[in-house]
């Protein structure tokens, strides 16, 4: 069983427990600031932390100096559907709520649920964030790098992932020109060497709250595997220079990034999850040129570790090529069949791997 497997299992396990024994619609929580704002926040963040619970806490482990429960509840605000106010007043030294709130249990356990999976995971995908900029009323990719990089320091700092954050990695990619799009980041990405890229766009309608929209694709196939669309809560106005409005835009914007980034991220947990779960492991793409005996190379293939099944595409003479699926990532494969061939003892042969697709051809006249 995969280790993303039994950390979902493991969650699902005490957030179903937690479900069951939470069935309070409403949390009263008490709330001190220096000013009414400051005291709301802190009465939010302790209604969530009451839903989160001790349970959920003790399954929260520090992992690179961050807390999964304190993450969550740094968060509040997202968290609490609708919330009124029981009573409030000065205090000598500052002020003092008390509210009825709402908690939206599935959305927080969800989060919580993701958030400790990929505190407690290594090895993650390695990510591309950019900004995009395709709409007619979207903000220019150039006036985006704040946004980008808060986006991909959630990524980073936060989710564990490895991240390039163009707008800062750019200058380390001298000879990509431009700006990144998605047939860039596949043309590019023998340099590049991420997994899936992230796009982050900002739409700025007239009359209307700006909406952030992040879109994560995997580059080997072009596969869309996660997307959502987060509305700004406060409205831009679209008066003054183009620079101040997107700055305006971004500004706004930022509240929505951890958000927004959680959402993508389980979608990208699920997806990878979901494909495990169908029983097909991950899809790859083999071809074997000039090989001899090359049934003999075919049967070799079910031997690997982490294999699921395959499926012969074409063969014909010292030619195959095939669909393969495995729980195996690309490099862990290749090596593995690598080392499968030489064992075979077909001598010298070179390999070659774009993505998910992955070639041999044989090389040794004195092989077999």
């Amino acid at each position: 069983m995969s280790f993303l497997k039994l950390y979902l299992r493991g969650v699902a396990i005490s957030i179903a427990i937690l479900l069951t024994a939470s069935t309070a619609f409403a949390v009263q929580a008490t709330g001190e600031g220096i000013d009414r704002h400051q005291a709301l926040n802190s009465a939010l963040r302790s209604a969530v932390e009451i839903e989160i619970g001790t349970a959920v806490a003790s399954d929260s482990i520090v992992e690179s100096g961050v807390l999964v429960r304190d993450e969550i509840a740094s968060h509040s605000k997202g968290y609490v559907t609708t919330y009124k106010v029981l009573s409030e007043g000065i205090l000598p030294d500052g002020y003092i709520i008390t509210i009825d709130a709402e908690v939206d249990h599935n959305l927080l356990f969800s989060d919580y649920t993701t958030v400790s999976l990929l505190q407690k995971m290594s090895n993650l995908p390695r990510l591309l964030i950019f900004g995009s900029g395709g709409g007619f009323n979207s903000v220019p990719p150039e006036s985006m790098k704040s946004l980008v990089h808060d986006v991909a320091k959630v990524f980073g700092d936060k989710f564990q992932f490895e991240v390039i954050d163009w707008p800062m990695s750019r200058a380390s990619f001298h000879n990509i020109e431009g700006s990144m799009t998605l047939d860039k980041a596949i043309k590019n990405n023998k340099q590049l060497q991420a997994d899936y890229v992230v796009t982050v766009e900002l739409e700025l309608p007239p009359s209307a709250n700006p909406v952030m929209h992040l879109k994560c694709v995997r580059i080997s196939d072009r596969l869309k595997v996660g997307e959502t669309r987060r509305p700004v809560e406060r409205y831009v106005s679209l008066s003054g220079k183009p620079a101040q409005i997107y700055s305006r835009a971004v500004d706004a914007a930022k509240p929505e990034v951890y958000w927004g980034a959680v959402r993508i991220a389980r979608d990208m947990l699920e997806y990878m999850e979901s494909e495990l779960d169908r029983g097909k492991g991950f899809r790859y793409s083999m071809s074997f040129l000039g090989f001899p005996e090359i049934d003999l190379v075919g049967t070799s293939l079910e031997n690997i570790p982490g294999y699921v099944r395959k499926e012969v595409k074409r063969k014909s003479g010292r030619n195959m090529e095939l669909v393969y699926w495995s729980t195996l990532r690309p490099e862990a494969l290749l090596k593995r069949v690598d080392t499968s061939l030489k064992n075979l003892g077909v001598g010298k042969f070179k390999s070659r791997m774009d993505g998910r697709n992955i070639k041999f051809r044989w090389e040794n006249p004195d092989g077999f």
